[in-house]
């Protein structure tokens, strides 16, 4: 219907290729508008909270991007709102719908593991590793909610709250390994201060234990590995979206993913297009039918 962007020809440029009718350069003129029903809040999230509390105040639906918010009192203002507002706003954690992320759950919640005891999650990325390729933006800078923690690390977090339960405590590090970046074009380099790798240890409310290790610095790209452990089972997530399982005394093995999680998982140039597709018929279909949709 409407695309909002910064640049004016931007805005026009993308309202010209998806035929929406309106482009501008102020969100509050979109937001404001009565032929508008639901907003996509795309934008760095230092942004966030200011957009969506003018979207929700105007009663319109929002699907906001990740991190929600750069602090909890942000975060907690926006619930808040959406609650005041009485629409449908959710989260754009699309990971939930990655088709092993998906099946996953439902082999937790149906017992397969029994109780889940322990769960890992390992990650190396090189796309930050050359100061010279990536130029300098937001994502480098703390002050904007920048950092690989917010970017990526929101969604493992999400992840793994939705299929063990909420967390207790928290400890973890964070680090700014390539601590200047080139700004666009130019060869001026500028000084970064978001971070590039983390750890985190969680303990969630049953007791069981958690950890993420995620670097974007990495020289290479071995194979992420996902595992949860629990009392009767075992699950495996590998980066080429298989997904092995077993139960106590059997050998891990790949198991296979109902097409209800597959169907389309292919289509697009994107492997994250098929899981947001997902996430936004969610969105639509709770909008339609006035019920609360997670994340």
């Amino acid at each position: 219907m409407a695309v909002c962007s910064r640049r004016a020809e931007r805005a026009h440029s993308a309202a010209q290729a998806f035929g929406a009718t309106i482009a501008t350069t102020d969100y509050r003129e979109l937001v404001e508008r009565s032929d508008v029903d639901a907003v996509i809040i795309a934008t760095p999230p230092h942004l966030h909270h200011s957009m969506t509390m003018t979207a929700l105040g105007a009663g319109k639906h929002v699907l906001c991007e990740k991190p929600m918010a750069r602090t909890v009192a942000e975060a907690k203002d926006m619930v808040k709102m959406a609650e005041r507002s009485n629409v449908v706003a959710m989260v754009n954690h699309e990971f939930r719908f990655i088709p092993a992320r998906a099946y996953a759950k439902e082999l937790i919640e149906s017992g397969y593991i029994g109780e889940p005891y322990s769960a890992s999650m390992s990650f190396y990325r090189s796309s930050l590793n050359d100061p010279r390729g990536v130029p300098f933006t937001w994502l480098m800078e703390q002050d904007k909610a920048g950092g690989m923690l917010g970017a990526i690390g929101s969604h493992h977090i999400d992840t793994l709250r939705w299929w063990i339960g909420d967390i207790r405590a928290a400890s973890g590090a964070l680090a700014t390994m390539v601590k200047k970046r080139r700004a666009g074009d130019s060869t001026q380099m500028l000084r970064v201060d978001a971070d590039d790798n983390f750890a985190l240890v969680l303990q969630f409310e049953n007791g069981a234990i958690g950890s993420i290790h995620y670097s974007a610095t990495a020289a290479h790209e071995p194979s992420d590995l996902i595992v949860v452990s629990g009392a009767e089972g075992t699950l495996v997530l590998t980066s080429d979206g298989r997904l092995q399982a077993a139960r106590r005394g059997e050998l891990v093995a790949d198991t296979l993913i109902p097409d209800q999680y597959i169907r389309g998982a292919s289509a697009g140039p994107h492997p994250l297009i098929h899981p947001t597709v997902y996430l936004l018929k969610q969105w639509a279909a709770a909008i339609r039918s006035g019920s609360t949709q997670s994340p």
